[in-house]
């Protein structure tokens, strides 16, 4: 007997299945999770921005440990500082995966990155490899010469155009990722391979962003056709996969092809490729960590650098500090160098409290692959923990008013806790390119407080007060504004044009 059914019919017994699952999922929720909320209405709780709010929202209302579950996912959020380390930092063996993220990951392209890789043998192997380039301040030390250099180009270009000094910054920072990584210069004015990594950094961020895209929690989303009405994330995904082919190979086969007619100069790319009997799988496996370095060099980094100038538009008597400390220990005829930071206690302050009030990554998120317990609570296998970065160093109970910026909470008998360990990163995640990305941008801060004042800009006869504002989701800058910046003196504008030597410690050339 042959039964037929109507498409009225197959879509009812589709949505009753469906809804059946998803129930048997919420009524299987764990026992002993800590406190928070559960079901359908998790989804409302979902933020479309700003996640990091609403995770100190919800952690002022339930606790430093709060939790979610619905459709079958648990979401564990961290709201303090020693709750992380406990996890992340002494447990870290179950706290260092990533969870599975489908657009970014899978439809986008970039699962292969560090950022987004799991904690297996792929990510061990790039992580080893970048240590033995940038892994220490010792071994990051054979690049201060070339930092110094980009850090000299950098202020001519701001001299000459201070308008566009966020593009500077960017700049900057990947001028000195670029050419550790690649061997490559960039050129005067904008250069493309700068452009690249901001636009490819800035999709990563809005594709990574949690409940963003609901195909990351109904991965089957994935499979429909990306002519229907709602895939429009797939459209969005192919585009995006684009960009990051162009990111991940154009700077390598360049070169490639610098290595092929013996000129490639000395970097983290060629140093790999130089391996005799290279397997197709370990030149991609060199490719992808390239990409590496490249995407995290140039973004986290320029953000701190650029929210500098936020700081010190907003708080002069912390800049004039600092400036009155360089001329007592420099003097005014030279700029400060990395052999001189030993000797600058408050400027040292003034970075620490920049990594604390700014936060470029405010978020960051593990999955755990075993079962684990904490504090009397159950954290089930396969949760999704978040740790709110930014709460934790925005805490009262931590910093004393911890949305002003002072350097001072970091100097004298009992300074508060310094923010590294937390800013880039807990455990076995921790950022990879601290040991590069922190002097790059101390050493910006020095040389920049040395030549320029920086003041809120006046327009029309009123002076603008600029707001602190991250723009972003999962990595965030300060949104553009206006300040003023001059040079101190007709000394200080010499100094800033004049040449400078660019040995990164391999070659001895002279930079043009």
């Amino acid at each position: 007997m042959q039964v037929s059914f109507t498409l009225e019919q197959v879509v009812c017994t589709v949505c009753a299945a469906t809804a059946f699952v998803i129930l048997y999922m919420h009524l299987r929720a764990p026992k002993g999770l800590p406190p928070g909320i559960s079901g359908p209405l998790c989804l409302l709780e979902i933020p479309r921005e700003r996640i990091w709010l609403k995770m100190l929202e919800v952690n002022r209302k339930y606790g430093d440990i709060f939790s979610g579950h619905f459709f079958g996912y648990t979401i564990i959020a961290i709201g303090s500082a020693k709750i992380a380390e406990d996890l992340l930092e002494k447990r870290s063996a179950n706290y260092s995966d990533r969870p599975r993220s489908v657009m970014s990951g899978e439809l986008s392209g970039w699962g292969k990155i560090m950022l987004l890789s799991n904690y297996n043998d792929w990510f061990r192997q790039h992580r080893k490899w970048v240590a033995q380039e940038i892994g220490g301040y010792v071994t990051a030390q054979k690049w201060h010469n070339l930092i110094e250099y980009e850090t000299r180009r950098y202020l001519r270009c701001v001299l000459n155009d201070p308008e566009r000094t966020q593009a500077h910054v960017r700049k900057n920072l990947t001028s000195i990722i670029l050419r550790i990584t690649y061997g490559y210069k960039t050129v005067d004015g904008d250069d493309p391979l700068v452009d690249l990594a901001h636009l490819a950094n800035s999709q990563l961020s809005l594709t990574t962003l949690p409940g963003a895209y609901y195909v990351d929690i109904f991965p089957f989303l994935k499979y429909i056709p990306s002519w229907l009405p709602g895939a429009g994330f797939k459209r969005k995904s192919k585009r995006y996969a684009a960009v990051l082919r162009d990111l991940v190979e154009i700077p390598f086969e360049w070169a490639k092809s610098q290595l092929a007619a013996g000129a490639a100069l000395p970097s983290f790319a060629i140093r790999l490729l130089n391996k005799p009997n290279l397997t197709e799988d370990y030149e991609d496996s060199i490719k992808w960590a390239s990409a590496t370095l490249y995407q995290g060099g140039a973004d986290t980094a320029n953000s701190v650098a650029y929210a500098f100038y936020l700081a010190m538009t907003l708080y002069p008597r912390v800049m004039k500090k600092a400036q009155a400390e360089l001329d007592a220990v420099i003097g005014t005829k030279k700029l400060p160098t990395f052999a001189d930071r030993p000797s600058l206690p408050y400027l040292e302050a003034l970075l620490t409290e920049l990594l604390r009030w700014h936060t470029p990554g405010p978020v960051t998120i593990r999955c755990t692959p075993t079962d684990d317990t904490y504090g009397g609570y159950f954290i089930p296998a396969g949760s999704y923990v978040f740790v709110n970065i930014w709460g934790i160093l925005h805490d009262e109970r931590t910093y004393t008013d911890p949305f002003e910026f002072i350097p001072e909470r970091f100097v004298g008998e009992k300074p508060e806790a310094d923010p590294r360990n937390a800013c880039f990163g807990l455990g076995r995640r921790r950022c990879p390119g601290y040991f590069l990305g922190e002097p790059s941008v101390w050493l910006m801060c020095a040389q920049a407080l040395a030549v320029f004042d920086i003041s809120k800009h006046i327009e029309n006869g009123v002076e603008i007060t600029p707001k602190v504002d991250l723009v972003g989701e999962t990595i965030c800058h300060q949104a553009p504004f206006k300040c003023s910046i001059k040079p101190r003196s007709a000394e200080a504008k010499a100094l800033i044009e004049e040449e400078f030597p660019c040995n990164d410690g391999h070659i001895g050339e002279t930079g043009k």
